[in-house]
């Protein structure tokens, strides 16, 4: 009757069964299916008439009930249905201990209900409650922590360092969690060394990964110390153990996350060379716009060559393609951030052949030369051809085409803005200009799983309009008194401009307030910040020195 999707009259059906038809497992397994249906409070209810017709409960029991109310979306506006899991939690507690009168090595006895009641207080917010029903955990035996405990608890840490509702609490919050990570890791470390058979996994470590990436300094050296102890990737000049958990792709993601969120920009491309000399199979789109995302921070802290870099990667993904399909295939927000690298290090020359790639088009066809030659009819350059023989092209949106027009204006050089101008007239402006409903903000750790531009596209509409004003004044000056009519081209540029000092009118009163993540400067140079790696490590160091004493 379930399966037909009429719980209602199974759970009628059941009621009416006589006594001695009915057992536990039979309740079990409706209110298994209430939590399927998500009729929490129904399973609940189901709990109480249970034990009110005198049937005794036991670990199905509790886990189907934990595992129904761990489906609840959220808990806001639930507070009954909360306190209902809080009487269930209790309840369980109490028949531990009695079935421990009688049996303390019993199958009965698990971990597992608690570590679902860790998740569920964790999403209601309730992270002080977590901690204390972990930390009243057996250090030893069945209601001892397990992987799951440990990695739900580092999951409560990461939950709690991103709903921080007060902005002055923030720093102080994410590092008292970056410390209590660094405490439960060793709990954990210190009992798989004491001889436990917990077994560590990529789950376990992209937790703790997470949490320590939103702390200090000296929380992000015990990150990368565990990359290196447990994963196998080693710093320029260090020496890896053999891993000891395979890599995984998501905790690859995390991995390189954690290098840009700690501004080591060049140890992020340094792992990823490994992993493109070891395992190129394991990586994916993502990893690689962290990748860019490093280039572009690079760029930003005064290194010229990084937009030749970044535009190799690009040509590196579309090589693996051709085995590796679609994962690999780079995207729009892909190649807008080898534009954003391109224009922080004022490559024109690698912006366009950029655009070559994203679109299509010939770099030659819109030079001053190529203006000159007959026009041929297919201006385009198609990239190569996946492994299905299609072929994929993006048009640029609003912060791609403000890269590419201002990395024209920052060359400095009136060839190349005068070839920017031709690519933007032949993409159109007006889909960079199309006012766009504001999606939600990003976090404000950053995206873990890589760039997002479509979020600010107000933010880079206004920029690129502002850019167009700008480049077309410089190509286009005010006309004077005996100045020559214009050509056709420079008229469409003028138009272009008036276009985008329109929308700059029109739009006045949405003008972006914040800065996207990719606009912010790197704090420091490069410099600096090794000189800030060298004093964390000093005082890391004298720290466990004292410690020790």
């Amino acid at each position: 009757m379930c399966d037909e999707g009429n719980l209602d009259g199974a759970v009628q059906y059941l009621k009416s069964m006589p006594l001695d038809a009915q057992n536990t497992t039979v309740w079990n397994t409706i209110i298994t299916q209430a939590g399927i249906a998500k009729r929490f409070r129904l399973a609940y209810d189901l709990y109480v008439d249970m034990k009110r017709r005198g049937f005794k409960t036991n670990l199905s029991t509790y886990g189907s009930l934990m595992a129904a109310f761990n489906k609840v979306d959220s808990w806001h506006n639930r507070s009954k249905l909360f306190c209902a899991v809080q009487n269930v939690y209790k309840h369980y507690l109490d028949y531990i201990a009695t079935v421990k009168e009688h049996n303390p090595s019993s199958p009965e006895i698990s971990v597992v209900p608690i570590n679902i009641y860790i998740t569920i207080l964790s999403k209601n917010g309730n992270y002080s409650e977590a901690f204390d029903v972990y930390n009243a955990l057996e250090e030893e035996g069945p209601l001892s922590p397990d992987l799951i405990t440990y990695t739900t608890m580092l999951r409560t840490m990461y939950r709690r360092s991103l709903m921080v509702e007060d902005e002055e609490q923030v720093t102080n919050i994410r590092e008292r969690c970056a410390s209590d990570a660094r405490l439960l890791w060793r709990q954990l470390t210190k009992r798989i060394e004491g001889g436990s058979d917990i077994g560590l996994d990529a789950i376990v470590i992209s937790s703790v990964l997470q949490v320590l990436a939103l702390g200090r300094p000296a929380d992000h050296i015990i990150a990368f110390d565990i990359i290196r102890d447990y994963l196998g990737l080693a710093k320029p000049g260090e020496t890896a153990p053999v891993a000891q958990v395979e890599l995984s792709a998501p905790l690859v993601q995390d991995i390189l996350w954690l290098c840009n969120k700690a501004q080591k920009y060049r140890l992020c491309l340094h792992f990823v060379q490994q992993l493109m000399d070891r395992r190129p199979g394991l990586l994916d789109r993502g990893h690689f716009d962290h990748v860019l995302t490093a280039y572009g921070s690079l760029s930003a802290m005064g290194s010229v060559t990084e937009a030749s870099r970044a535009l190799q990667t690009v040509e590196w993904m579309l090589e693996r393609e051709k085995t590796d399909g679609p994962r690999i295939r780079p995207g729009l927000a892909t190649y807008t951030l080898v534009l954003v690298v391109c224009w922080r290090a004022k490559d024109w020359e690698t912006a366009i052949r950029t655009v070559e790639l994203m679109t299509g088009l010939r770099a030659e066809d819109f030079s001053d030369e190529g203006t000159r030659l007959p026009a041929r009819a297919d201006s385009t350059n198609a990239p190569p051809a996946n492994g299905n023989g299609k072929r994929v092209r993006f048009t640029p949106d609003a912060a791609a085409m403000s890269c590419l027009v201002r990395t024209a204006l920052e060359s400095g050089d009136e060839p190349s803005m005068r070839q920017c101008a031709r690519v933007v007239h032949k993409l159109g402006l007006a889909q960079c200009l199309t006012p766009a409903p504001e999606r939600a903000p990003p976090p404000a750790h950053g995206m873990r799983t890589g760039a997002r531009f479509g979020r600010d596209h107000t933010f880079y509409a206004h920029k690129v309009a502002q850019a167009v004003v700008e480049l077309v004044d410089v190509l286009v000056p005010k006309k004077k008194d005996g100045s020559p009519p214009l050509a056709a081209e420079e008229r469409a540029w003028v138009a272009m401009r008036s276009d985008a000092r329109t929308f700059l009118i029109e739009q006045r009163e949405h003008r972006p307030r914040g800065t996207p993540q990719m606009e912010e400067q790197p704090l420091g140079s490069a410099a600096g910040l090794a000189a800030m790696d060298s004093v964390v490590e000093w005082d890391r160091i004298s720290r466990e020195q004292k410690s020790a004493r």
